[in-house]
């Protein structure tokens, strides 16, 4: 069999799943952004960026963006130092003790609606609800369940990517570097950290991927379309203005979410690429 024939075989074999994204994601993608710039479905005015002004001067919009930002920030950055720390210490583990890899992966795949339950459990006590009342920190803990929530669900797929790329650093380079005296912070810094770097790179945009993934978690937990202001998100924004039927409202906010999550997957890109290069 040619070469050519093998890349046309693999051509065919992911025709399937390219039609699919393109029908699916590309051509509703660009129909939202015709439709933010009309007055309507119905009389398809076009109004140039009117509908964009009228977004950034909704209240509901900067809060939901806003909530959403800091959320995605924080809960990424937590995630990834826990999962980088629980990484470098199960890989010290002997295999007896592999079960333990395996335990973090049990929350992906227990049903949400089940875990959702249990969390209200957890939650729903007279002592916490007097916490969310405190004017000071009220806000603080009644988003803290959704942030548990995201990390205990996604830390597993963390710390297995890592872990495994752990593994692969070849144990002769750290003897090398240990007979030239290289202390354990620098065995650190000098091999270990910059040998994962693309892997993290890939476990911080996953992690990035599924904190904007957790409406439907924060949406079974709360049980309304309008939780506390410090949980509404843009995910909510846009559920909300679906319901009601306006599509140029969500349309533009799509398109702004869109735009705001392409340009910092470039940033991040543009970072690791140089980071990878002044490494190395």
């Amino acid at each position: 069999m040619t070469q050519k024939r093998i890349r046309l075989k693999f051509c065919l074999m992911g025709l399937p799943a390219f039609l699919g994204f393109v029908i699916f994601y590309i051509i509703p993608f660009v129909k939202s952004v015709g439709y933010s710039f009309i007055e309507n479905t119905f009389s398809e005015k076009f109004v140039y960026f009117e509908n964009y002004k009228t977004v950034f001067q909704n209240k509901y919009f900067r809060l939901a963006f806003t909530n959403t930002v800091i959320f995605s920030l924080v809960g990424v950055t937590v995630i990834v130092l826990l999962s980088l720390i629980l990484s470098i210490s199960l890989s010290k583990l002997s295999e007896k003790f592999s079960i333990l890899k395996s335990a973090f992966v049990l929350p992906m795949v227990l049903p949400t609606a089940s875990v959702i339950f249990f969390w209200q459990l957890l939650f729903d006590s007279d002592s916490y609800s007097a916490f969310t009342k405190i004017q000071s920190v009220g806000q603080f803990f009644e988003v803290l369940p959704i942030y548990l929530l995201f990390v205990w669900k996604n830390i597993g797929i963390n710390i297995i990517l890592i872990t495994a790329a752990l593994g692969k650093i070849p144990q002769s380079v750290y003897e090398a570097a240990r007979l030239d005296g290289a202390s354990n912070w620098k065995l650190s810094t000098k091999i270990t950290f910059p040998l994962i770097i693309p892997t993290l790179f890939f476990v911080v945009m996953l992690s990035f991927v599924n904190s904007l993934k957790i409406f439907k978690e924060s949406y079974l937990y709360y049980g309304t379309n309008y939780p506390p202001d410090s949980v509404y998100s843009i995910q909510y924004y846009m559920n909300n203005h679906f319901y009601k039927l306006n599509y140029q409202n969500l349309s533009t906010a799509v398109v702004i979410f869109t735009l705001t999550i392409a340009v910092l997957v470039f940033v991040l890109y543009k970072f690791e690429n140089k980071f990878s290069e002044s490494t190395f």
